[in-house]
């Protein structure tokens, strides 16, 4: 007897919606929760499991502990919805005017879980309430503020811890406190005294033995690994902060898996130096115990000791990420990982650090750290365009190409660009920007005019002189006019070719075309200078081209030859 064949149910489009909702839902929470558990931190359950506290009912999406620091997790894959953010931060405000309600329900749901819940005191847990969407929320100062229960974990810096914890597991913890902004003292039981590492023998280098004249001193000493993974940290490029003082490369997940492989064989420490900058409050003790400044002991005196506080994120490495990380603790209990846990307090590197005067600006830190970073990395393995352009912003934030990054990070918070335009290594995002920021944004904006040219500063109402003498929040306020004219003209643009914009395929969002746009806008100046949403408006809109992939005629870097079509038709300027 043949077996009867079930028809295949045909799903309608709102089932086929609703599936793929709860596969991003379950993507996301897969994808939050291997962060923080690769990290060390314990994972309960709390979804679905809703609970009356203080005055609301309550549910904790996932709840992840590291000894007394707890961290709350509400995730979402619905983009800014400010009545769901507004509830859950009300929500998250009464767990933590009620903790002692939120424990006891806990300890009721998972009864197995009671003496990870009551390990410690109540004064002493720190709660964390972390909002997680999928799609980034356009948040601003006011928004951080109204919401102050929640602490918001946008895309770019999930996908940079899920990085960071792929590469080094375990050691990543010290990211996610550093992103807290906790200290040691805030971590697992109070301590009567914080500890340090007592150097014996440091070499400290006479002045004129450096030729550095800026005040920077610098001092050689053995560390080992286990004591640089507790207390250092890295200014990497594509992270959390919207700081520009920061300048170094990911993590390269394969360098770590060949050094971690070399330490596991050889068992050997390595010969070449780590470079860092030493915190403010290290000390020295000279031979007779007493506490002296670097500039109080003599060079090369014997028995100095120099003394390291161990605080976490305080030693700064600004070369030999790798042979520092590739120690990490991984939790794993492998071969690997027995025989690295060995090495880890036994094996010292050597360490040259950075003592900076008491009174020297972050600004100028970051501007020396970043150039002894590119000297010693400008031999070695090509340094990535997007790091040589963030390091170019640091030491020189005026700059054409310095103020072009900046114009693009602000674009790219914009309605017409909103996350379109690539910031970060770790985005997805569909425009690339160095050839942008290089061929043609730099000179739509630069402040250093060449004669015969034109560019944006020469419409902007501003003190030039206080932007020329590196004012910051001048320099901002010249960056958001420039923005403002981009959007303008980008908005009339996207209105009138709105089927290619939205095209996936077509060529209208390529680095090639919006070059073109950006170099016909800066050679247009001089014959109508800047203008409103309207000018732009009726410019393109009779103006037919085909940017679909088969069609475009242009190639590769031919930006010029595109702008020069785009200033004839449109702007009817020949070139």
């Amino acid at each position: 007897m043949k077996k009867r064949k079930h028809k295949k149910k045909i799903l309608s489009e709102e089932q086929i919606a609703d599936l793929i909702k709860k596969r991003e839902k379950r993507v996301l929470k897969n994808k939050i929760k291997n962060v923080f558990t690769e990290a060390g931190f314990i994972y309960v359950a709390t979804g679905g499991k809703e609970a009356t506290i203080g005055y609301r009912k309550v549910e904790v999406d996932s709840l992840f502990i590291y000894k007394n620091i707890w961290i709350l997790c509400e995730d979402t894959i619905s983009s800014n919805n400010r009545d769901h953010i507004r509830t859950k931060n009300e929500a998250f405000g009464e767990i933590k005017h009620n903790l002692s309600e939120f424990v006891k329900f806990l300890e009721e749901q998972f009864p197995d879980k009671k003496d990870l819940f009551s390990e410690f005191d109540l004064e002493r847990l720190k709660l964390y309430c972390l909002y997680i969407p999928k799609e980034e929320l356009n948040l601003d100062e006011n928004d951080i503020y109204l919401y102050n229960n929640l602490k918001f974990v946008q895309p770019k810096t999930l996908n940079y811890f899920k990085w960071v914890v792929g590469c080094i597991k375990r050691t990543a913890r010290y990211e996610i406190f550093r992103f807290l902004n906790l200290q040691d003292s805030d971590i697992g039981l109070i301590s009567s005294s914080t500890g340090s590492a007592t150097i014996k023998a440091p070499i400290i280098y006479p002045r004129e033995f450096t030729g550095i004249t800026n005040g920077v001193r610098l001092v050689s000493f053995m560390m080992s690994a286990e004591d640089l993974l507790s207390t250092c940290y890295v200014l990497r490029k594509d992270n959390w902060s919207d700081s520009i003082w920061l300048y170094q490369r990911l993590i390269d997940k394969n360098k770590i898996k060949k050094i971690r492989d070399f330490l596991e064989n050889k068992g050997e420490a390595f010969y070449n130096n780590i470079i860092v900058a030493l915190p403010d409050n290290v000390t020295f003790q000279d031979a007779a115990g007493n506490y002296q400044s670097i500039d109080q002991i003599l060079n090369f005196e014997e028995n100095c000791k120099l003394i390291i506080p161990k605080e976490m994120n305080s030693i700064c490495i600004i070369d030999g990420q790798h042979r520092v990380y590739a120690h990490y603790e991984s939790g794993i209990d492998s071969k690997q990982e027995r025989k690295i846990a060995e090495l880890r307090p036994k094996l010292h590197l050597l360490v040259t650090g950075l003592i900076f005067p008491k009174n020297i600006c972050v600004e100028q830190r970051a501007k020396i750290q970043s150039e002894i970073f590119l000297d010693i990395n400008s031999n070695t393995k090509a340094v990535p365009q997007n790091v040589l352009l963030q390091i170019k912003r640091i030491k020189n934030p005026l700059d054409s190409e310095s103020i072009a990054q900046f114009v693009i990070e602000k674009l790219n918070k914009c309605n017409v660009f909103y996350n379109l335009l690539q910031i970060s290594s770790l985005d997805k995002a569909k425009i690339k920007t160095a050839s942008i920021v290089k061929f043609a944004l730099r000179y739509l904006v630069t402040v250093d005019v060449s004669e015969g040219r034109d560019s944006l500063i020469n419409y902007w109402d501003g003190d030039i002189n206080l932007l020329m003498s590196g004012n910051e929040q001048t320099l901002n306020n010249y960056v958001k006019f420039c923005v403002n004219i981009i959007n303008v003209y980008f908005g009339a643009i996207k209105k009138n070719l709105k089927k290619f914009w939205e095209d996936n395929d077509s060529k209208l969002l390529s680095v090639i075309s919006i070059n073109g746009f950006i170099i016909a806008l800066t050679r247009q100046l001089k014959y109508f200078g800047i203008k409103d949403f309207d000018f732009y408006d009726e410019k393109f809109k009779n103006w037919q081209f085909d940017f679909s992939k088969d069609k475009f005629p242009y190639t590769s870097s031919q930006y010029h030859k595109f702008a020069t079509q785009i200033l004839k038709e449109v702007f009817e300027i020949e070139d």
